[in-house]
Parts: C-alpha cells; structure tokens; sequence
C-alpha cells in the first residue's frame, strides 16, 4: 500500500476541508426562521434549503469519489470547493426561495468533495491504528466547525442579516482554495484504471461488503439523528422554549463542543480498546438521551431537560462517527474513493430524508423530531446487535 508523509498543516487542511458539510448547514442555522420570515415562505420550505444541501453533498460523494479513485484527488478537490464558493456568494444575493434552494444543491455538490476526498487522502496515506487516529484527529477538527459556526452566524446575523453568513462561507471557499493549491499534495499515487463497466464493478464490490456496509448504515441511522436535530432544534429552542438567537447559539454551540470531545475522545481510547467496543459505548450514550427526549413529551416542560437530551443525543455522534468510519475504511484502501463516496452518499441522503420529517408538524410541537430521532437510533442499534451476533457466533 502507498504511503505518504503529511505535516500537521495538511492534516488540518483537511480537517477543515471535511467540515465544510455543517459549515454549509450550521452557520445559518440561527437565521433560518428570520429567513422564513423575511422571504415569506414556510417552515417545510425553510427546511428543504438543509434537505437540498444534504442532497447534494450526498450526491456529490458518490460521483466525486470514484473518480477520484482514477483521476486523483486534487484538482477535483479544486474544481469542488470553486463551485461552494460560486454557490455561496450566490445565495448571499438571492431573494427567492427557490433559487436558494437550488444554489444550496450546487454548494452540497461542491461541498461534497472536501467530505469525501478528505476522508480518502487520510486513508491513502495512513493504515492501522495510525488510521483510526488521524480519522479521530479528523473529526476532532470537524467537530470545532459546529461549535464556531452558530455561535458566528448568530453574531453575524444580530449584527447584519442571515445573507451575512454566506458571504463569510464564500470567502473561507476562496482562502481554501488557494490552500489547496499550493500545501495539499496528491495522495493517490496508483491510480484505478479500466473503464466504466470496471467502476461499476467496484462499486459492486463494496457494496456486497457486508461489514463496510453494516458501518455505513450504522453511521447513517445515528448521523440521522444527529440531521433530526439540526433540521429542528432551532425551532424547538427558539418557537417553543423562546430562547432568543444568542441563546439558541449558545445552546448550539455547547452541543458542537459535545461532538468534538466525543471524537476527541474516541481518539484517546483507541489506543487501548478495539473501535467495535468504543462505538457500542457511545451508541448506548446516545440513545439514552434520546430516552430522555421521549421523557420530555410526558414531563411537565423543561428546557433545561430538553437541552441535556439534545446534548446526550449529539455529543456522542463524534465518536460514533469516526469508530464506523475507521471501522468501514480501514478493509478499502485500494478504493478509498469509492468506499468514502458511499460513506458520505448513505449518511448525508438520509439525513436528507430526515429533515423535512422533522417539519411536517409544524413549528408547534416536536413530536416529530422525537420520533425520527428515537426510530434511526433504534435502526442503528439493531444493525450493531446483528453484528455482534455474527462475530460471536
């Protein structure tokens, strides 16, 4: 297997670079029912610009990544984070929903390749326990992006308006860019070839893996409930409980900072338990806040019980996300590409479906969000109960 030496620079690079999913779906979080208000438009639409982004950040994985496997990983990287930066001052100038939600899709496609081929040039470049570490290290800095972005673009939006949040996603587009230019160096050094027919063939390869694809689908359904909630805790804390902007972004931001301890810490106890153990821990973390959010609807109302459900649900995602990632690439390194494109594509097209679920009640109650949130956590664990059967039998 190629090997490649990385500096910390590069490493963060692409940390950043695997952050642009929730910057693209965090950052405007505080302003979306100030957005709904302004263009006069609903909440079920508001919800559909996270669904667009979602999709085309799922869509672009899977296109991006085998490609990458055959034309490398650097100048797709390039052509990628151009089009977020497009899409983003795009959006800034826009006064219509619809063309919002269709420039959302354009910045998910664009977005999509920091995710994916992040993801594949840390594996091209690192196996064994130094893979699970640099994945863990990874999503460490992932997870700094969801404490900094709704604390920002609440700033942003009390001092300017919601447009203010994309001019910044715009510019950070333009200084990566050039990042990516002239400090990434290209990883994938032995090149897939053959033709279309012999992708598809990969592509089939995987997907018959039934241990990379149980990791995936066990990272879809908790990555699900981790999309529940960003569809609609901003308007749970701030339509139900009244929280103001700076509140909610506060409240927001202690939950990014859950995440990013989470994958911290799975970092740290790789080093003396398997991966298969640390995902179980924080899976069990996870859907006990998600018991504590049923609790919720039976309770007398309780926004601090609200927000330590939301933080026991969130927090725990940043390990679990980069145990199944570990888990799933470590078996793919000769299609990093692919295998990262179909890691992204499963998480991010079904937290997608996710989101306008949250919306169908309205801004009124969230029973909805309850229920997608304790469903995808019951799905995940049954998949990790299927699979521990099968290694202990």
């Amino acid at each position: 297997m190629q090997k490649n030496n990385m500096t910390r620079l590069q490493i963060m690079i692409l940390g950043v670079l695997s952050a642009f999913g929730p910057l693209a779906l965090d950052l405007y979080l505080p302003g979306l029912p100030v957005l709904q208000r302004e263009l006069h438009t609903t909440a079920a639409m508001t919800q559909l610009s996270i669904t667009a982004a979602m999709f085309g950040l799922a869509i672009g994985q899977v296109v991006i990544g085998p490609l990458s496997d055959k034309l490398g990983r650097k100048k797709p990287l390039i052509y990628g984070i151009t089009a977020f930066t497009i899409a983003s001052f795009g959006i800034a100038v826009s006064d219509n929903i619809g063309m919002i939600i269709a420039l959302r899709l354009i910045q998910g496609l664009g977005g999509s390749t920091g995710i994916v081929l992040s993801l594949a040039m840390i594996t091209d470049s690192f196996n064994g326990i130094q893979l699970t570490r640099n994945v863990a290290i990874n999503q460490t800095i992932n997870g700094i992006f969801p404490i900094l972005a709704p604390v920002l673009g609440g700033v942003l939006i009390a001092l300017a308006d919601w447009r203010s949040a994309f001019w910044l996603l715009g510019a950070l587009g333009l200084v990566i860019v050039i990042l990516i230019i002239f400090k990434l160096p290209e990883t994938n050094l032995e090149r897939q070839t053959g033709s279309f027919r012999a992708t598809l063939g990969r592509f089939k390869s995987i997907l018959e893996n039934r241990y990379f694809m149980a990791m995936t689908l066990i990272q879809g359904f908790m990555m699900s409930a981790l999309f529940a909630y960003i569809a609609g805790s901003s308007f749970v804390l701030q339509d139900l409980y009244g929280l103001s902007v700076p509140a909610f972004s506060g409240v927001y931001a202690l939950n990014g900072f859950g995440i990013l301890l989470g994958a911290s810490l799975s970092g740290k106890l790789a080093e003396k338990y398997s991966a298969w153990r640390i995902l179980k821990w924080f899976m069990l973390f996870s859907m006990f806040g998600g018991l504590l959010l049923v609790m919720t609807l039976f309770l007398p109302k309780s926004i601090w019980l609200t927000i330590l459900a939301f933080f026991l649900i969130v927090a725990p995602v940043g390990g679990i996300n980069s145990m199944t990632t570990a888990l799933a690439m470590a078996r793919e390194h000769q299609d990093a590409g692919t295998a990262s494109g179909i890691l992204g594509l499963t998480r991010f097209a079904m937290g997608g479906i996710m989101s306008p679920l949250v919306g169908l009640g309205g801004t009124s109650t969230m029973v909805p969000l309850v229920l997608v949130i304790v469903v995808v956590q019951l799905l995940g664990a049954g998949i990790y109960g299927l699979m521990q059967r099968k290694q202990t039998a």
